[in-house]
This record gives C-alpha cells, structure tokens and sequence, in this order.
C-alpha cells in the first residue's frame, strides 16, 4: 500500500515536470515566434521606408530585437542625412546655375561687341579705340562678379556641408571691432557715412575668422543701403547668457513684410535691386552665428534705418 502511495507521488511529480517543461516549451516557442514576427514587420517597415524612431520605446524588448532596432534605426537616420545632403548639393546646383546666368551672358556680349570693334580697327576706323576701352572694362567688372558669386556660393557650400569647420572659443569682441573698422573706415569715408564703432573688451564664445566676416557682412549692407550723410554704429551691450552686437544704420530699412525673408539665401529686395549683391550675406551670416549657438534679429522701419542684433553665446 505505501509503495503504491510512493509510486503515485512519483507518477505525480513527472507528470507536473512534464507540464512544466511543456509549459516553458510554449511560451519560449511563443516568444519566439513574436519575437521573429517583430523583427520581420521591422525589417518590412525597413524596407518600405516607414521605419519610425520611438515605435519601441515603451514595449520591454530582447537583446536582440534592441540589437536590431538600434541598426534599423541608424540605417533610417543615415539614410535621411543622405537625402537631406543631396537635396543641399542639388539646390546649390540650382543655384549656381540660375545665378551664373547673367554675368555669363553679358561676357558673351562684350566679346562680340569687342570682336567687332576689332574688325573696325583692323578696316582703319581708329575712333573705335574708346569704345574698345570701355568694353575691356566691362568684361573685366563682369568676370570679377563671376569670380565673387563662385567663391561665395562655394564657401557657402563648404560651410552647409560641414566642410568649413567653426572652431568657436573664449574670444574677446574687441578683435572683431578692430578689423571691422580696419576693413570698413575707408568705405564709410568714400561714400560719406560716418562709420562709430564704441570700443569694448566684454568676451563671447566664437570663431573669430568667421564671426568677423559674418559682422562684416552686416556691416557691408548697412553702408551699402545708407545715403550720403547717414551713419552706421556698432555697440555691444551684455547679458548674461549672451553678447549682443548691435549694427545700427539710418539707411533706407526693409519694410515689414520683407523682414522674414531677407536672410533667405539669394533674397533681393525689388527696393534694392539697382544696388551689387547676390543675396548671400545675410544668410551666411545667420548660419555662422547660428552654428556658434547664437542668433540674429532684425528690427527696421522703411525710411528710417535698421538694426541687426547679433547674440553671441557666452558660454
């Protein structure tokens, strides 16, 4: 009777061993099939191009469903930077296409009015010899804007691709003034603006090459756009978590509606289109004090002047 009641127990025991043992089975088999489900509408989403960072995020996943989110999602991310840098590459192409256009066409002009003129002079009519001056001047002012426009879009190009590096450090904004006033003096003298630029010794984070061409680059418009007699001023003022740069002009301002779009890249007023430019410095200017964990702001008013503040991060 007792062995019989041991046998039992023993039956017993391997029997909820066995349904254990069955039980794990299941549910390791079931994991495994969710698991390989998973990773196949993953792979699928891949595939198709709707693969979407977060889509795990609250679910408790394995090792190697996390293994294969991270790679899936690595891929999606390089493959978004891939698209966004062909588009910049396509539309600076575009760019340079449309823009090239124009100086281009007007060299093709000069040379067949030049060739004419030659044509004159070898027939013996010497009162070409003038004529011929003033078309050497203009190719001449044609190619310097070609050369201009070239290494403006290329130096665009090299900083949208993150070929320019910036190397932002403590500096003081006192180097900036001084080579704003070395380059711009003789300008400001020559158009009959009086160029002020208050001195001071208060420091920011920057790269100074770069900042100085974009504070130059503001500069170059504000005397550009202000009549004989005007002024323009530079001023820094503090903060705590920034400088701030101040070029003020009494030039010709922008009108409100204009504002948003002056620091678009190759935007050109319909008011300013008799003046030089191609449209680049705002633009370049905002990205170099961009990339440096700053920005710009505009205030102006039509007829009265403008007033471009640029914050500089202070680290």
């Amino acid at each position: 009777m007792k062995s019989n009641i041991m046998t039992g127990i023993c039956v017993f025991v391997i029997l909820c061993l066995l349904a254990a043992l069955l039980i794990v089975l299941a549910a390791g088999r079931t994991r495994e099939k969710k698991l390989l489900r998973r990773l196949q509408e993953m792979l699928e989403d891949a595939s198709a191009g709707t693969f979407l960072e977060g889509k795990l995020e609250d679910t408790k996943i394995s090792e190697l469903e996390s293994a294969m989110w991270r790679f899936l999602n690595d891929s999606r991310l390089s493959s978004v930077q891939q698209a966004e840098q062909k588009q910049r590459i396509q539309s600076l192409i575009s760019d340079i296409s449309h823009q090239t256009v124009t100086p281009i066409a007007n060299i093709k002009i000069y040379a067949e009015l030049l060739k004419e003129q030659q044509e004159k002079w070898k027939a013996g009519d010497c009162s070409v010899k003038e004529d011929i001056a003033e078309e050497i001047d203009a190719v001449i002012d044609q190619v310097d804007k070609l050369d201009f426009l070239i290494g403006s879009l290329v130096k665009l190009s090299r900083l949208e691709n993150g070929i320019l590096e910036l190397e932002p450090h403590n500096c003081c904004i006192r180097e900036v003034l001084t080579a704003i006033r070395r380059q711009f003096t003789k300008k400001a003298q020559q158009k009959g603006v009086t160029l002020i630029i208050e001195d001071s010794v208060e420091e920011a984070v920057f790269d100074l090459k770069w900042t100085t061409e974009a504070v130059g680059n503001i500069v170059d418009n504000a005397l550009k756009y202000t009549p004989e007699g005007g002024k323009v001023w530079l001023r820094v003022i503090l903060y705590s978590l920034f400088l701030r740069l101040d070029v003020t002009d009494t030039g010709i301002g922008i009108p409100e509606q204009e504002q948003a779009s002056v620091f678009t890249r190759f935007y050109r007023s319909r008011t300013v289109s008799g003046q030089p430019g191609v449209g680049i410095g705002l633009y370049f200017a905002r990205e170099v004090i961009r990339r440096e964990k700053g920005y710009i702001k505009l205030a102006s008013e039509p007829e009265k002047g403008s007033t471009f503040s640029i914050f500089l991060y202070r680290g």
